[in-house]
């Protein structure tokens, strides 16, 4: 599997999530405007073997952000990739042979970023979307809805 065969692959089990995520994503955004929060930071968690599970976690940045993020819970989880008697869950491809963790992170960041992107809700424009992976190996990426500057 090529690097575009993996990406196809991982977007078109991502866009099998969407009503979830769409649902998610209103919630954070909502929640993020009643507390007046400017910025949401979406964190990239790779599973230590960098097999191919991952996650995505939604966070807040600013002052007195503690509250909003325990009532939402789990509600911040936009993706979570498990392993089961079955495979993966949802049905993510595997690492592609030869791949590093590098690799796989750098192609996970890239497709979730414009995946999301075109699912942020009509009211996230007044917030800064950010993904990054918390070890900082990838260079965060803001997301921005179209006709956004």
């Amino acid at each position: 599997m090529d690097v575009r065969e993996y990406r196809d692959a991982l977007r078109s089990v991502l866009e099998s999530t969407e009503a979830e995520t769409l649902r998610r994503l209103g919630l954070i955004s909502r929640a993020a405007a009643e507390a007046d929060i400017e910025e949401i930071v979406l964190d990239l968690f790779v599973d230590d073997d960098a097999e191919g599970p991952f996650d995505v976690w939604a966070r807040f940045e600013g002052e007195s952000v503690f509250v909003t993020q325990q009532r939402l819970g789990d509600e911040r989880q936009l993706v979570d990739v498990v392993w089961t008697e079955s495979g993966w869950e949802p049905p993510v491809p595997d690492r592609p042979s030869g791949w590093t963790r590098a690799d796989l992170q750098e192609a996970l960041v890239d497709v979730v970023a414009e995946w999301l992107t075109a699912l942020l809700p009509t009211g996230a424009a007044d917030r800064v979307w950010v993904l990054q992976t918390p070890d900082g190996e990838i260079d965060p990426r803001e997301l921005r809805r179209p006709g956004r500057t």
